[in-house]
């Protein structure tokens, strides 16, 4: 069963890679702007301010750095606003045709492999001629799947964000922003 999710992972993934795809390089810089969060099983939905900064990561990889910060009618200096910080780097894999998550890098523990059985997200990323797709892949507690599909496409100096949560099939929740290069 696990081999049959995660070739379904990588069906739903797409291309591999494209001959047509923009080089990594165009899609660094530190982006902020807005997005919307929709619930689909409630169809609430809410508004964030997001921070997104790419950076390069040892000699071809990326490192993405992102912020949520969810308002409170539309705000951020009241009470009830979350934040929540999230970090991960690629490297190539091997071949380069994809990158695969880079493990944290922790001097004072043991290092253990990830462990997709026991609830480890499997995660990687393609870069194509539509976006830079950040892909995650886990197996919950009762045995059913989770993937997340993050895809950030420039648009100029604008990057477009898309993001969607399917859990065993059925889409959960979906994130539609954009955000502008600063300097």
């Amino acid at each position: 069963r696990m081999a049959a999710m995660l070739a379904m992972a990588c069906l739903v993934a797409g291309p591999v890679a494209a001959a047509d795809a923009p080089p990594l390089k165009d899609m660094m810089g530190v982006f902020l702007g807005r997005a919307i969060v929709k619930d689909h099983d409630t169809n609430a939905t809410e508004d964030r301010d997001i921070d997104v900064e790419m950076m390069p990561f040892e000699r071809n990889g990326f490192r993405i750095r992102w912020v949520n910060v969810t308002l409170v009618d539309g705000k951020r200096n009241v009470p009830g606003v979350k934040r929540r910080v999230s970090e991960l780097a690629f490297r190539p894999a091997k071949g380069g045709k994809y990158f695969v998550e880079a493990p944290t890098v922790n001097v004072f523990a043991e290092r253990e492999e990830a462990a997709p059985l026991g609830g480890d997200p499997v995660r990687w990323a393609v870069l194509d001629a539509t976006g830079l797709h950040v892909y995650s892949f886990v197996i919950l507690d009762d045995g059913r799947y989770e993937l997340q599909a993050y895809t950030r496409r420039r648009s100029g100096a604008s990057l477009d964000l898309h993001y969607e949560r399917v859990v065993d099939g059925k889409l959960m929740r979906t994130i539609d922003g954009r955000g502008v290069k600063i300097e």
